[in-house]
């Protein structure tokens, strides 16, 4: 390779794998690379974070992680030393040929053609400021926030330089990587790389074969690099595939159920939910706003009532909408009233609620799916140690987005390090606006409809269907009744 007015020839043994070729040839301005356990991705960042320092004379980069002893020990080790993987195929490391300088203390690399590397970490947002880079590489992205990432972005202005932004991780859910490179196609000037553990053939076999009985979750997720998986899940029952349906016309039978979390700053959260006479509650549609006052929402959940379903059986809202104003004493739920929207406060126990939500999101082997009326069969991989199949009682219509979004990334507060074994559960106070809205349903023990013994003119298809699930019901009923929460007693 050329560098300045020197030559100096450098042989590189580094064959990179068809992902990491991916990733190396792909010109986006900010390039992920993600996906399951030893896939190569720090290898692949680190290789090209060198490249760019070595084709750009004179510029300037960042290699980092969240903290400096994890820098130190993984990211800054593959740069230097490699990857660990078969020497005449993986990246072996800088070669010390064209290291100039390397400060360990200032975690300051200097090459031999003038460009400078930064071995600094992200939990210090301060030292980054001044910062005027040609590139940067974040490793483990997953576990910096957005902020450090969107600071990272302005500080690339360096002329004659790539400015260009590679990020590393792991899935850890719905988060801010996902939103960039996954939801809507993701942004146009970031591109997703994603590469499996399987997609890594020079792995021994004993590495692999040593997961073979770990839960199909962890499988999923650190294994296939699966964004619907992460830790601290909340409701891991949450199953896009089987919880999110196409919209149907509701019955008229169907009993409506709104829930409200009002919000001034934060988002106002409105569902609208319907049971059937089975014990199933479909989520048929949604409302989620910030900033706005009562009688905007207000105006909204009356314009959907008169174009939609009508008047709902009753309308829950959060009980601390309840507390009256120390001035005016009058109270959120008084403003709603106003506006000809009457409300009962919702039940207050937050885990209560969260345990309800995984009760109907849970797979029972013997509940038939609400539109054809089949019980479920058992998956070819079905293993009853780790594994659940069936139906769930809840399910959402594929128009309300921002709820989809929101149950799988519902998680439960980190746990400092010092905290006892037992402590409290906390949910994460983030995104939860219309998952409590739908927990204060479900705490409602809504009763299942009643299906009247004259059915209203429908279509023949339709009516066909419902009588399908009637006997279904019937069949599996035997007898015994439904309880108010559309559990068989």
């Amino acid at each position: 390779m050329r560098v300045g007015v020197k030559s100096v020839e450098v042989k590189l043994a580094y064959d990179p794998l068809p992902k990491q070729i991916e990733f190396h040839e792909e010109s986006a301005k900010y390039r992920f690379f993600g996906g399951g356990f030893g896939n190569g991705k720090t290898a692949a960042g680190c290789f090209e974070a060198f490249m760019l320092a070595m084709e750009y004379p004179g510029t300037e980069g960042l290699i980092s992680r969240k903290t400096r002893p994890e820098l130190k020990a993984t990211t800054q080790q593959v740069f230097f030393k490699g990857g660990g993987g078969l020497p005449e195929t993986d990246w072996t490391g800088c070669p010390p040929e064209v290291i100039r300088s390397f400060n360990k203390t200032e975690g300051r690399l200097e090459l031999i053609n003038g460009s400078v590397i930064h071995f600094w970490p992200l939990d210090d947002p301060d030292k980054l400021t001044n910062l005027n880079l040609g590139f940067y590489l974040i490793d483990q992205a997953e576990e910096v926030p957005e902020d450090m990432f969107l600071m990272l972005n302005g500080r690339l202005r360096r002329r004659k330089s790539p400015r260009k932004g590679l990020i590393l991780f792991n899935p850890n859910g719905h988060d801010w990587i996902w939103k960039w490179c996954v939801q809507n196609g993701g942004k146009p000037n970031a591109k997703l790389i994603h590469a499996k553990t399987s997609d890594n053939p020079t792995l021994t076999a004993d590495y692999l074969s040593q997961f073979d009985g770990y839960p199909r979750k962890w499988r999923e997720r650190f294994f296939d690099g699966s964004f619907d998986v992460f830790t601290d899940q909340i409701w891991p029952e949450f199953d896009p595939d089987v919880h999110v349906i196409r919209p149907f016309d509701i019955p008229p039978w169907f009993e409506i159920v709104e829930g409200i979390d009002h919000g001034r700053r934060n988002p106002t959260a409105v569902l609208w939910a319907a049971f059937d006479e089975v014990g199933n509650c479909f989520v048929i549609d949604e409302h989620y706003l910030a900033g706005q006052l009562v009688g905007f929402h207000a105006d909204k959940i009356l314009k959907r009532r008169e174009h939609a379903w009508g008047e709902p059986n009753y309308t829950v809202i959060d009980a601390s909408a309840a507390q009256e104003d120390p001035n005016t004493g009058r109270s959120v739920i008084d403003e709603y009233w106003d506006y000809g929207i009457p409300t009962i406060p919702s039940d207050r126990h937050k885990i209560a609620r969260v345990n309800r939500i995984a009760e109907w999101l849970f797979l029972k082997q013997d509940w038939p799916h609400p539109i054809s009326g089949r019980l479920a069969e058992p998956p070819e991989d079905f293993d009853p140690k780790i594994d659940t199949y069936g139906y769930p009682r809840l399910y959402i219509f594929a128009n309300c987005v921002n709820l989809i979004e929101h149950v799988p990334q519902y998680k439960w507060k980190p746990q400092p390090p010092t905290a006892v074994e037992d402590a409290k559960e906390e949910p994460l106070k983030k995104d939860d606006h219309d998952v409590d809205a739908l927990g204060y349903i479900l705490m409602s023990r809504p009763s299942p409809a009643q299906k009247p013994n004259v059915l209203p003119h429908m279509d023949e298809r339709t009516r066909k269907y419902w009588d399908m699930v009637e006997k279904r019901t019937s069949k599996r009923k035997g007898g015994r009744s439904h309880s108010r929460l559309g559990v068989e007693a």
